[in-house]
């Protein structure tokens, strides 16, 4: 049997289509806290995750809440874009009463990005009624060219007793 030519030389991609992360998909995921979560107690740390991300120079996330079960107290930059001590610029946006929290990184004049994986930011909430939440995550991420890097995103659920 003859073997099939090929009518053109491959080529190698062409930087625009080159993909910008590499596979699994970067995540960003929200954890519960440990044990019972009461009104009247606490406060109740939530921490933001990222994992699995390369070159990331620029994360936007958001973070919605039911404000009728958790009141955000405060919110606490984390470490992981910080690596190689790079310049972060952190803007966190509360809206309580609607139950949103948008959270924006920059490393400002960086070429390299931070990549694997790390705490992005620490949310304290209190438990002021009883009932679920939901806390959801949602953004998007950019590396040092402004390339977008996929992101999939994981909610957590708090029962408060």
């Amino acid at each position: 049997t003859p073997v099939p030519q090929a009518s053109a030389p491959l080529q190698p991609p062409s930087p625009q289509q080159a993909p910008t992360s590499l596979s699994p998909m970067a995540q960003v995921s929200v954890t519960p806290p440990a044990g019972d979560v009461r009104v009247g107690a606490g406060p109740y740390l939530v921490p933001v995750y990222v994992s699995g991300i390369s070159r990331a120079s620029t994360i936007t996330v958001t973070v919605t809440f039911n404000p009728a079960i958790l009141r955000m107290r405060t919110v606490q930059e984390g470490s992981f874009l910080r690596q190689g001590a790079a310049n972060v610029v952190f803007t966190p946006n509360t809206d309580a009463a609607s139950g949103r929290i948008d959270l924006t990184f920059v490393r400002t004049g960086d070429a390299v990005g931070a990549s694997g994986s790390g705490l992005l930011a620490a949310i304290q909430f209190d438990a002021v009624a009883s009932g679920m939440s939901q806390v959801a995550v949602s953004g998007v991420a950019a590396n040092p060219a402004g390339g977008t890097i996929p992101l999939q995103f994981v909610p957590a659920s708090i029962v408060v007793r």
